[in-house]
């Protein structure tokens, strides 16, 4: 099989790179969405190159995309490769990998990152043969609303509102530059705290832009506070594709932990995703983080199969 690799062309190939995607990742994505990360603009250098495989008919076989954002450390990149199911183990990935990381060694890349689903062992076996080993285990869970009933978690509203902590969401705020920096400051904080957590994360300037994401809503962003402080938040989206929210983060400042806060505002991010009217929330949390893991389970999320974080000294 004669293969050949070439940029990818975002009008003829970005169809086909969703479906592969979707092939080992969730939430499912859309051409449309990767078209729209495309287009986002950074302050700082990003460099990004996405690469097809393709064959004589110009069918795409494989991806390859390599990728460093200005919040990254310096020669930090991520970096992902998929083929055809049918066609692994032919040298296309292979071939992919080796592309994206001859783009990274011309800026000086010094450490790969990547992630594989712990059900896709071939994946795992491709990496480690490249230097990656696994940084952390992420867990992923599933919620299907058609049976969730929030009423079980009245009380716990009740009893976290009557310690003087307010849960809204940011449409209520309302949506300001004000609160939008408090949000973020607050998003900041438990980022970092996050077990997976590399101890990066987008500057102000840099995270305003996430409201032109296509899955943000303010309706989603919940938040936690003690008068004007924000303590907490619990960040949901919408995915259009698959029919489910995500749940992205859900964190308290640690002074404020240990009284069912983050429970009290999953419940209400859940409750946004109902009024979206999809089929599922879904959410990663590491494998070191028992105490979410423990709300998770209380709220009758289902474990899925997880995500291996992996790492790899270039």
């Amino acid at each position: 099989m004669n293969i050949t690799l070439r940029d990818a062309d975002p009008q003829t190939d970005y169809e086909r790179i969703a479906e592969l995607l979707n092939e080992i990742d969730t939430p499912k994505i859309s051409a449309a969405q990767i078209r729209e990360w495309d287009q986002q603009q950074f302050d700082g250098a990003r460099i990004l190159r996405r690469r097809v495989a393709v064959d004589e008919t110009e069918q795409v076989l494989g991806y390859g995309v390599i990728n460093h954002f200005p919040w990254l450390s310096e020669g930090h990149f991520l970096i992902n490769v998929v083929t055809e199911p049918t066609l692994r183990r032919r040298g296309i990935g292979a071939r992919l990998y080796d592309d994206a990381l001859a783009l990274a060694r011309g800026y000086g890349v010094t450490t790969l990152k990547a992630e594989v689903r712990e059900d896709h062992p071939e994946w795992l076996r491709f990496a480690e043969q490249r230097g990656f080993h696994v940084d952390h285990h992420v867990f992923e869970s599933t919620l299907d609303l058609a049976t969730f009933d929030a009423e079980r978690f009245a009380d716990v509203l009740e009893r976290v509102e009557a310690q003087g902590i307010r849960i809204f969401s940011l449409a209520e705020a309302p949506f300001t530059t004000e609160n939008f920096r408090k949000l973020w400051e607050v998003n900041a904080e438990t980022a970092r705290d996050d077990p997976a957590s590399d101890g990066t994360f987008p500057d102000f300037e840099e995270f305003q832009k996430v409201t032109d994401a296509a899955w943000f809503r303010p309706d989603g962003q919940i938040l936690a506070a003690d008068g004007e402080r924000y303590i907490g938040l619990s960040a949901v989206g919408y995915f259009a594709d698959g029919n489910a929210a995500y749940n992205n983060i859900t964190g308290v400042l640690d002074a404020y932990r240990g009284r069912h806060i983050a429970l009290a505002m999953k419940v209400r991010a859940i409750q946004a995703a109902q009024r979206w009217g999809v089929e599922r929330v879904i959410t990663n949390n590491d494998s070191t983080n028992a105490p979410m893991l423990a709300v998770n389970r209380k709220l009758g999320y289902v474990s899925q199969p997880g995500v291996l974080r992996l790492v790899c000294n270039a």
